[in-house]
């Protein structure tokens, strides 16, 4: 039987993998080597009907499970950035899928990574527990690498993601409207809506009021603020708060990307299979996984608008995909 740990894991792009990895593994003729330790509060798929248990998320409750349970498993992947409790006999394959916990021994005197910083203590005290860690990117081996957790050899890029999604049924790109830019991402703070908000105030002064499109819920109020602020002064920016991403990439013209930090950056690969042109922070996290048809410095609000500027007036390349989905090889691992 193969464990597959998913405790912890239970909204946002997370959830969104580990439903696209059960999914998968449904449809293999394995299907029934598996069993799933989940989160209470994730959203099972309704296919999942047995060879499952959910326990609270808490750590005690995981060390319970594994105490009682450490000689049923022949192989374990722990799909929440963490690993097992306990040091097992068997291979143990651990998903690390969030670089900002990579980044909390770096900020560990900033108060906003103090939860970060302790989650990343728990995962350096249990690395020795896991064989492997499995990332997405190269920026995220450099990660651990950087950090001592593992060498190069114990980290396996595979990347996966839903790549059905977005492919066909999008508008031809020179049919879109020419001014509308999206940027489909909650409020936290690495995904930069101050500096993009000062880029379109820097545009409006010059005389530009391209079309923006947001998704900003309750915890942004500041962002929300500031966008009424800038509408009211002839800005055109409309927060969806929540929308299908493809009602928009399927039907604008580019997606502007100004986050500082991304452990994958899936939204590039979800633009450009809509037929999108990508305009992006120039960090490795972007290059990565596509090749953008253009870059600015995200901390840079001229460099944004002159972007933004260059979009508008000429034609741009078009973005292409770097990376590709090998959700195959790593079931695939896990069975052999």
């Amino acid at each position: 039987m193969i464990l597959i740990d998913a405790l912890y894991i239970n909204k946002g792009g997370g959830a969104v993998l580990l439903q696209y990895l059960i999914e998968k593994i449904l449809e293999r003729p394995e299907k029934d080597d598996f069993f799933f330790l989940l989160d209470p509060r994730f959203d099972k798929p309704a296919a999942l009907n047995k060879n499952f248990i959910v326990i609270p998320n808490k750590m005690a409750d995981r060390i319970r499970f594994y105490k009682l349970r450490r000689n049923d498993y022949s192989k374990v992947f722990c799909f929440a950035n963490t690993p097992p409790p306990l040091k097992l006999k068997v291979p143990v394959y651990t998903y690390s899928h969030n670089q900002k916990l990579l980044e909390a021994p770096k900020q560990k005197f900033n108060s906003k990574y103090l939860k970060l910083y302790a989650k990343y203590l728990v995962i350096k005290l249990f690395n020795k527990n896991t064989d492997y860690y499995i990332v997405q990117t190269p920026h995220m081996v450099q990660e651990l690498t950087g950090l001592g957790l593992k060498d190069t050899a114990h980290c396996l890029q595979i990347p996966f993601y839903d790549d059905r999604k977005y492919i066909g049924g999008h508008k031809p790109f020179n049919e879109r409207v020419k001014d509308e830019f999206v940027f489909i991402s909650n409020p936290s703070p690495q995904k930069n809506h101050t500096t993009l908000f000062d880029a379109w105030e820097y545009l409006l002064e010059k005389g530009f009021t391209p079309k923006l499109h947001l998704t900003i819920d309750a915890t942004g109020p500041q962002y929300i603020a500031r966008m009424n602020e800038l509408n009211a002064r002839g800005a055109r920016i409309v927060n969806h708060v929540y929308v299908d991403p493809r009602e928009l990439y399927f039907t604008c013209p580019f997606l502007i990307f100004p986050s500082v930090m991304e452990s994958f950056g899936l939204p590039l690969i979800e633009a450009v299979d809509s037929g999108m042109k990508v305009i992006a922070s120039n960090m490795d996290y972007v290059h990565d996984v596509v090749v953008p048809s253009l870059v600015f410095a995200p901390m840079d609000k001229v460099s944004i608008a002159v972007s933004v500027i260059k979009a508008l007036t000429s034609e741009l390349p078009e973005s292409k995909i770097k990376t590709r989905n090998e959700v195959d090889r790593l079931v695939s691992l896990l069975v052999s």
